[in-house]
Protein backbone atom coordinates (compact mmCIF):
# COMPACT_ATOMS: atom_id res chain seq x y z
CA UNK A 1 0.00 0.00 0.00
CA UNK A 2 1.69 3.21 -1.17
CA UNK A 3 0.33 6.68 -1.82
CA UNK A 4 3.44 7.84 -3.67
CA UNK A 5 6.77 6.77 -5.10
CA UNK A 6 10.37 7.24 -4.03
CA UNK A 7 10.74 9.68 -6.94
CA UNK A 8 7.79 11.75 -5.66
CA UNK A 9 9.43 12.06 -2.25
CA UNK A 10 12.93 12.69 -3.62
CA UNK A 11 11.50 15.60 -5.63
CA UNK A 12 10.87 17.30 -2.26
CA UNK A 13 13.55 15.78 -0.02
CA UNK A 14 16.71 14.20 -1.39
CA UNK A 15 19.24 13.46 1.35
CA UNK A 16 22.11 11.35 0.05
CA UNK A 17 22.51 9.13 3.13
CA UNK A 18 18.97 7.77 3.04
CA UNK A 19 18.55 4.93 0.56
CA UNK A 20 15.63 4.29 -1.73
CA UNK A 21 14.59 1.17 0.27
CA UNK A 22 14.53 3.30 3.45
CA UNK A 23 12.36 5.89 1.71
CA UNK A 24 10.09 3.13 0.40
CA UNK A 25 9.68 1.86 3.96
CA UNK A 26 8.82 5.39 5.15
CA UNK A 27 6.28 5.71 2.31
CA UNK A 28 4.67 2.41 3.33
CA UNK A 29 4.34 3.44 6.98
CA UNK A 30 3.08 6.94 6.17
CA UNK A 31 0.59 5.61 3.60
CA UNK A 32 -0.83 3.15 6.10
CA UNK A 33 -1.15 5.91 8.71
CA UNK A 34 -2.91 8.31 6.33
CA UNK A 35 -5.31 5.71 4.99
CA UNK A 36 -6.08 4.54 8.54
CA UNK A 37 -6.63 8.07 9.85
CA UNK A 38 -8.96 8.95 6.97
CA UNK A 39 -10.71 5.59 6.94
CA UNK A 40 -10.02 5.32 3.22
CA UNK A 41 -8.68 2.60 0.97
CA UNK A 42 -8.42 4.88 -2.08
CA UNK A 43 -4.74 5.12 -3.01
CA UNK A 44 -5.63 7.10 -6.15
CA UNK A 45 -7.21 10.12 -4.45
CA UNK A 46 -5.09 13.18 -5.41
CA UNK A 47 -5.52 14.82 -1.98
CA UNK A 48 -4.37 11.70 -0.15
CA UNK A 49 -1.47 11.30 -2.58
CA UNK A 50 -0.32 14.86 -1.90
CA UNK A 51 -0.73 14.34 1.86
CA UNK A 52 1.35 11.17 1.55
CA UNK A 53 4.11 12.88 -0.41
CA UNK A 54 4.43 15.70 2.12
CA UNK A 55 4.20 13.36 5.12
CA UNK A 56 6.92 11.14 3.66
CA UNK A 57 9.11 14.12 2.76
CA UNK A 58 8.84 15.48 6.32
CA UNK A 59 9.71 12.05 7.74
CA UNK A 60 12.69 11.65 5.39
CA UNK A 61 14.00 15.08 6.40
CA UNK A 62 13.53 14.23 10.09
CA UNK A 63 15.45 10.98 9.53
CA UNK A 64 18.27 12.81 7.72
CA UNK A 65 18.42 15.31 10.56
CA UNK A 66 18.50 12.52 13.16
CA UNK A 67 21.45 10.77 11.50
CA UNK A 68 23.32 14.06 11.18
CA UNK A 69 23.17 14.61 7.43
CA UNK A 70 20.99 17.69 7.82
CA UNK A 71 22.08 19.14 11.13
CA UNK A 72 19.94 21.79 12.75
CA UNK A 73 22.95 23.20 14.59
CA UNK A 74 26.72 23.13 14.54
CA UNK A 75 28.86 23.46 17.65
CA UNK A 76 32.35 24.83 17.22
CA UNK A 77 34.82 25.83 19.93
CA UNK A 78 34.08 29.47 19.14
CA UNK A 79 30.30 29.40 18.79
CA UNK A 80 27.12 27.50 18.14
CA UNK A 81 25.49 28.04 14.76
CA UNK A 82 21.80 27.21 14.39
CA UNK A 83 20.29 26.33 11.03
CA UNK A 84 16.54 26.85 11.13
CA UNK A 85 16.01 26.12 7.42
CA UNK A 86 15.65 22.36 7.80
CA UNK A 87 13.26 22.76 10.73
CA UNK A 88 11.15 25.21 8.72
CA UNK A 89 11.16 22.88 5.71
CA UNK A 90 9.93 19.99 7.88
CA UNK A 91 7.21 22.20 9.37
CA UNK A 92 6.14 23.30 5.88
CA UNK A 93 5.78 19.69 4.70
CA UNK A 94 3.79 18.86 7.84
CA UNK A 95 1.59 21.89 7.25
CA UNK A 96 1.04 20.87 3.62
CA UNK A 97 0.18 17.32 4.75
CA UNK A 98 -2.38 18.71 7.20
CA UNK A 99 -3.86 21.05 4.55
CA UNK A 100 -4.38 18.20 2.06
CA UNK A 101 -5.89 15.98 4.76
CA UNK A 102 -8.26 18.79 5.78
CA UNK A 103 -9.31 19.25 2.15
CA UNK A 104 -9.95 15.50 1.91
CA UNK A 105 -12.00 15.51 5.11
CA UNK A 106 -14.07 18.52 3.99
CA UNK A 107 -17.69 17.48 3.44
CA UNK A 108 -18.63 17.31 -0.23
CA UNK A 109 -21.53 19.74 0.21
CA UNK A 110 -19.16 22.31 1.71
CA UNK A 111 -16.83 21.92 -1.24
CA UNK A 112 -19.62 22.55 -3.75
CA UNK A 113 -20.93 25.47 -1.72
CA UNK A 114 -17.48 27.06 -1.61
CA UNK A 115 -16.93 26.61 -5.34
CA UNK A 116 -20.39 27.86 -6.25
CA UNK A 117 -20.01 31.00 -4.17
CA UNK A 118 -16.72 31.72 -5.88
CA UNK A 119 -18.16 31.27 -9.35
CA UNK A 120 -21.66 32.68 -8.77
CA UNK A 121 -23.60 29.42 -9.09
CA UNK A 122 -26.68 28.96 -6.96
CA UNK A 123 -26.42 25.59 -5.22
CA UNK A 124 -29.75 25.82 -3.39
CA UNK A 125 -31.65 24.24 -6.27
CA UNK A 126 -34.38 26.89 -6.05
CA UNK A 127 -35.28 29.67 -8.45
Amino acid sequence: MALCSVEDVRAHANPTNISDPEILNIISVVSTEILTITGSTDETNPLLIQAGIHAAAATVLKRARAIGELASSLDTPESKITFTGIIEEIKQHESDRDRFLALYEMPLSHSFSSYSSNFGFNDTGGN
